[in-house]
């Protein structure tokens, strides 16, 4: 398997030579020879823009709330241990203190555990929360290109091997636009 930064490269050098390999396979074929018709978005800009946004962030929001009061209660708990065995210890047995000392061990990891398990469910809960919102990006995407007939559109946004892209072909408006106009799907509410 390829490094990404590699991958990235070769994935450049192919779209520069994808007009060339388009005007050999059109000569070929006896068509037209048109230009490539490429576009770029800022997936960022446009989902940031998307009305239904703010009730998915909401409803993660709630449900960030729900784990970090969870987790409160259990790190209360064990503090709330840990102090009164610290009060009372003196008074315990070397026996007693050892036991209990290892039973607040064990209280410890299970906090751990439930930390990273909560870290696992939340993680999975915001790409669920977020999928609906990616589809009907993705759909709109599809939309436009077939629309207003580009051959490519990319995504410039983050970590992406364009750096620099002509204005005249940036379409994150009309998705942000084409979005507005199109009403979202029905939301699947929290907690299920």
């Amino acid at each position: 398997m390829m490094p990404a930064r590699v991958s990235r490269w070769w994935w450049a050098i192919g779209l520069l030579l994808l007009p060339q390999v388009a005007t050999a396979q059109a000569a070929r074929a006896g068509t037209t020879n048109r230009p490539l018709r490429i576009a770029v978005f800022h997936a960022a800009a446009v989902l940031d823009s998307m009305p239904e946004r703010a009730a998915v962030e909401s409803d993660f929001a709630l449900e960030q709330a729900k784990a970090r009061t969870m987790l409160t209660a259990a790190t209360d708990s064990l503090r709330a241990a840990v102090e009164e065995f610290a009060r009372v210890e003196a008074s315990l047995t070397p026996r007693q203190r050892e036991a209990t000392t290892m039973h607040l061990r064990a209280r410890e990891l299970l906090v751990e555990e439930m930390v990273a398990n909560l870290d696992a469910v939340i993680g999975q809960r915001r790409e669920e929360l977020q999928h609906p919102l990616r589809t009907r990006l993705r759909d709109a995407v599809r939309a436009l290109r077939l629309r207003d007939g580009y051959d490519l559109v990319l995504d410039v946004s983050g970590d992406a091997v364009f750096i620099d892209a002509d204005v005249r072909i940036d379409v994150t408006s009309a998705l942000v636009r084409l979005l507005r106009e199109t009403p979202p799907a029905k939301r699947v509410p929290a907690g299920r």
